[in-house]
């Protein structure tokens, strides 16, 4: 299936740590992502169920007559004690730990790395499990676009990380499954 994955629109938060704090979007900060993509045609759009996420997908949807359809599947990462704070106000050692070996250092009572690797296959999965699944859009974060990219192109998480994911950021991927195995390709990464 080809499917497009959309950063959502900016918060005003860059440097922050958003992932369950959750941040209304700045004022027409949709404007430029709905311009950029508004030839773009899908038949179904999916969002995580955090308000910066349903509001940018609601701002794509709407002009193509679609509903926005929340999953949970589709959330950031918790990042516990660190959600919400400014990354310069963390200890720079636990981060850059986190960064090099997330399965060893997931953040302070935050969700563990394994288990926001399975809800994002989980995510992929389900939609594989359709039989002839539609043009689908899927409103996230960085972290699960991140995600994403991994586990379908087997890119090493310490090269997602490096990767610059703005907001409203579209990865558009082929993604296929073999045997539970999921694989792909990534096809087009736009900025706005």
């Amino acid at each position: 299936m080809i499917l497009d994955l959309i950063r959502h629109a900016s918060t005003g938060r860059d440097g922050h740590l958003d992932g369950r704090t959750d941040p209304p979007l700045e004022d027409g900060s949709t404007d430029a992502l709905c311009a950029r993509y508004a030839a773009l045609g899908w038949e179904r759009v999916l969002s995580s169920p955090r308000q910066r996420a349903l509001a940018s997908a609601d701002a794509l949807a709407l002009p193509r007559g679609l509903e926005v359809i929340a999953d949970e599947e589709w959330e950031e990462l918790d990042f516990g004690t660190w959600d919400g704070q400014a990354l310069h106000d963390l200890p720079m050692q636990e981060l850059s730990a986190f960064h090099l070996d997330p399965h060893a250092n997931p953040p302070p009572q935050g969700e563990s790395w394994g288990h926001f690797e399975r809800r994002i296959a989980r995510g992929l999965h389900r939609l594989l499990d359709e039989p002839d699944p539609p043009a689908t859009l899927i409103v996230s974060h960085g972290g699960p676009l991140r995600m994403v990219l991994s586990q379908v192109c087997g890119l090493p998480m310490a090269m997602c990380w490096a990767l610059r994911i703005d907001h409203g950021t579209r990865l558009q991927l082929r993604v296929e499954r073999e045997d539970e195995r999921l694989w792909g390709e990534l096809l087009e990464l736009q900025q706005v």
